[in-house]
């Protein structure tokens, strides 16, 4: 009887002290560089893990106003542990809507389940949005770890 307790409180230890499969993070408008680009630091450091990553975003709108109808358009710059700078395009498609009231709309978009990038270690990704718009609360990023 010792012995399952103790198999299963190790257990549990083992399983609390895992690191967790996903992380969010998210920048309001206004802390965004030059009110269009949005900073992100990720640790990419296991080289074992694969990688993934969805962009979110909320839209809110005015009484009486349309939501945007065009997906954003998101212009990539990563800039890597030994600082050189890898550039891609993203978008967060207006259909991939996952909520929405009268006064808003939530918008998650997968960019990759498999990020391939050239090397381990904290990336730096900035996201410049290239359509802004007032409607726009910020940008999220979803890092998935498997």
């Amino acid at each position: 009887m010792r012995g399952r307790v103790f198999l299963y409180v190790l257990a549990l230890a083992v399983v609390s002290c895992a690191r967790p499969s996903s992380r969010e993070f998210f920048v309001l408008r206004e802390d965004a560089e030059y009110g269009d680009t949005y900073s992100f630091f990720l640790d990419l450091s296991d080289s074992s893990a694969t990688y993934g990553i969805d962009f979110f975003t909320r839209l809110e709108r005015e009484s009486f106003k349309a939501f945007p109808g065009d997906d954003i358009i998101l212009d990539l710059r990563w800039f890597s542990p030994s600082d050189s700078i890898l550039t891609s395009t993203a978008f967060v498609r207006v259909g991939d809507n996952i909520g929405q009231s009268y006064y808003t709309k939530d918008l998650v978009t997968e960019y990759t389940d498999r990020l391939e990038l050239p090397e381990a270690g904290e990336w730096r990704l900035k996201a410049r949005i290239v359509n802004d718009s007032d409607a726009i609360r910020g940008l999220g990023l979803i890092l998935k770890r498997d």
